[in-house]
């Protein structure tokens, strides 16, 4: 594999390579542009990467809600009728069905609300994310998310294991339609590249990424606990907790993830290639001067009832959700020099306040974050 030297003068660098892909058929396929024989470890988020627009932990506990609120017997009777929403209402049963939202109210209203206020709306007020960067000494969107994810992980600890997985198991066969990788895929990936091991790394709760990792053949799972959130630098920790090699010169990692609301950045710091799919904030093109990175890939991945549309003739086979994406759907490649054209006066500016987002907090973390941000937006141009 071919290694970078770490450069003494300026802090932050451009990636050597960086690659829409476009529209791509399948994920074999995307395996087959960004793998090698070098690869070590295939590294996969799973909510929104493994299924388009889905957040198979967050369906977890509505469905617990749903379990809880009608009772298992009832449940058991009527959950054939959830469809992709949250709600499964029982319109005979008007108590139950009271019952169950009241429920549900109690135990998300105060965290909803929380997130609506740090994390979406920040996400769209610029005020109101420079004083969140402020608040939280970070990115109040990630910042923000920690309220629901601890709500959730609360929740699950009242029902016994076997139930959960129960309920887990039926999240994860309404979304199948929705998939984009599949077990298939990831026993293609071992034939052709054998050394490879496939780790399924989530900030989703135990019981959904056991199922996933099951349904999927990986190799290794690394999830959520109270005493842990699985998400941005701490999916690093524990990738180097379980596999110890990582982080090794030799060792080449590959990660995909959706990257949602850039949870997965920080992978650009440690990994040989990132790529990211079917995603609104797509890996950034600046990245530390020690980091491993040589390219960033971005993709569009189609599910199975997009190619089963297609295959039939529809030439509307594209899920309506895409149109909030936004993404490139012509291939086009840019090497550094490229790069340097269109984003070296965001680098010179970064490189003026010293490091990345995450080594400073405040108006300077803000500041920064804006600037990775433009970098990325001039790239898709």
């Amino acid at each position: 594999m071919a290694m970078r030297a770490k450069s003494t003068h300026a802090p932050n660098r451009l990636v050597d390579r960086l690659v829409h892909h476009g529209e791509i058929d399948s994920f074999r396929e995307l395996c087959e542009r960004v793998l090698t024989p070098s690869t070590r470890y295939l590294v996969l988020d799973l909510d929104r990467t493994i299924h388009l627009g889905r957040d198979l932990g967050q369906d977890l506990g509505w469905e617990l809600c749903a379990y809880e609120g009608y009772g298992q017997e009832r449940f058991e009777e009527i959950e054939d009728r959830q469809e992709s929403g949250r709600f499964l209402l029982d319109l005979d049963h008007p108590g139950k069905t009271a019952r169950y939202l009241a429920r549900s109210v109690k135990i998300w209203a105060w965290p909803g609300a929380y997130y609506g206020f740090w994390g979406k709306a920040a996400a769209r007020l610029d005020w109101l994310r420079r004083r969140g960067f402020r608040h939280f000494i970070a990115d109040p969107v990630r910042a923000a998310q920690r309220v629901p994810q601890m709500t959730l992980l609360r929740h699950l600890e009242s029902t016994p294991h076997p139930v959960l997985r129960r309920l887990a198991q039926h999240v994860w066969e309404r979304h199948q339609p929705d998939q984009v990788i599949d077990r298939e895929d990831l026993a293609w990936v071992r034939t052709r590249w054998p050394q490879v091991e496939v780790v399924l790394s989530s900030a989703s709760p135990m019981p959904t990424v056991e199922v996933a990792g099951e349904a999927l053949g990986v190799d290794h799972i690394h999830y959520s606990t109270l005493e842990r959130i699985n998400s941005g630098e701490a999916k690093i920790e524990r990738l180097r907790e379980l596999c110890p090699d990582v982080g090794h010169p030799d060792v080449e990692v590959v990660g995909i993830s959706d990257t949602s609301r850039g949870e997965d950045h920080c992978w650009a710091q440690y990994f040989t290639r990132v790529v990211d799919i079917n995603s609104p904030t797509p890996f950034p093109a600046i990245v530390s001067s020690d980091s491993p990175l040589l390219e960033v890939h971005s993709a569009t991945l189609l599910t199975k009832r997009e190619r089963a549309r297609r295959a039939a003739g529809d030439t509307q086979y594209l899920d309506p959700r895409r149109e909030k994406l936004a993404l490139p759907q012509v291939k086009r490649e840019l090497r550094r020099e490229d790069l340097e054209r269109r984003v070296g006066w965001v680098l010179r500016r970064v490189n003026a306040l010293g490091s990345l987002p995450g080594q400073h907090a405040g108006d300077i973390a803000y500041r920064l974050a804006v600037l990775q941000e433009a970098s990325t937006s001039f790239v898709r141009a």
